[in-house]
């Protein structure tokens, strides 16, 4: 009785070991075909990297079927013949080759070192950029095609940026504009004069169409008009003198004044002068008072 229990114990302990072996060999066959299955998926979305290892996964399992294996290790070799290799460059401000730069690959460091061998990627556009050791970081849009072999990807550092004076503020544009306020005066003056002129010759002249109506025999009474005319001429004439006087005093402050070294010495630009005009009627005749201040 004890050697039949000893017997059914060991029967008992081969069995398990075999099942034990048909589990792990039934699992290494559904990994193998797992892994062909993903590696052909991949393969077909662009994604060739990914595939080759999937495939290589396949090949190494030991409880495989030699049928899939064999397969995976075919796919293994298209894969590898269709993904890309890009050689990265990148050279200083005098073109000199640059080593300590790392390269990424859409947020992806791919290597930290350029040592001149090629980097396999997968195929499509990506956005490269390269950290210099000088700290500057360029960019670099590649369209990488499938099957292409050691493209080159070079980038050249740009110099730094020359500093350039600074423009001019609006205040300080607005201060090499300003004049002295004799010129303000001057031409406030002037342009009062000819106004002063030009009203006063239009009443002299209607004054005197009243006269010419009535000439030679125009009576006694109207000689107060005639005195009147005269005065209006005479006030017009000096206007029209004191009119020239002033342009001409305003056109050489303006051409003599040094704008420059006089902003901080006079009013700002706005500062203009004020005029005010006050005609004056007497029995004795007209005239003009002109008062310039400055405001």
């Amino acid at each position: 009785m004890g050697t039949d229990l000893k017997l059914a114990a060991a029967r008992l302990v081969v069995l398990s070991s075999l099942l034990g072996i048909t589990r792990a060999a039934l699992a290494d066959v559904a990994a193998c075909v797992q892994a062909h299955s993903s590696g052909q998926r991949e393969a077909k979305a662009g994604r060739l990297k990914a595939a080759s290892e999937l495939f290589a996964s396949c090949v190494s399992q030991n409880g495989c079927p030699d049928a899939i294996r064999a397969e995976c290790a075919e796919l293994r070799k298209d894969t590898e013949r269709s993904i890309p290799t890009l050689i990265f460059a990148a050279l200083d401000e005098q073109g000199g080759d640059l080593i300590k730069v790392r390269v990424s690959a859409d947020h992806q460091v791919l290597t930290e070192t350029l040592d001149g061998r090629p980097i396999a990627v997968d195929p499509g556009q990506h956005h490269f950029t390269f950290e210099l050791p000088s700290g500057q970081v360029l960019a670099s849009h590649v369209l990488v095609r499938e099957g292409e072999k050691n493209r080159i990807v070079s980038v050249r550092a740009t110099p730094a940026p020359v500093s350039a004076a600074p423009e001019p503020s609006a205040e300080a544009s607005e201060t090499s504009r300003k004049l002295p306020m004799s010129f303000w005066v001057a031409s406030g003056v002037g342009a009062a004069a000819l106004a002063s002129w030009g009203v006063f010759a239009v009443i002299g002249h209607g004054k005197q169409s009243t006269l010419t109506e009535c000439s030679p025999n125009c009576p006694d009474s109207s000689r107060a008009d005639y005195d009147a005319m005269s005065t209006d001429y005479l006030i017009a004439d000096i206007s029209l003198g004191v009119a020239a006087v002033s342009a001409g005093v305003a056109t050489w402050l303006f051409l003599s004044s040094d704008r420059s070294s006089q902003a901080d010495q006079h009013p700002p630009a706005s500062a203009a002068a004020r005029v005010t005009v006050v005609p004056m009627v007497s029995t004795r005749g007209a005239g003009l008072v002109l008062n310039a201040s400055a405001f």
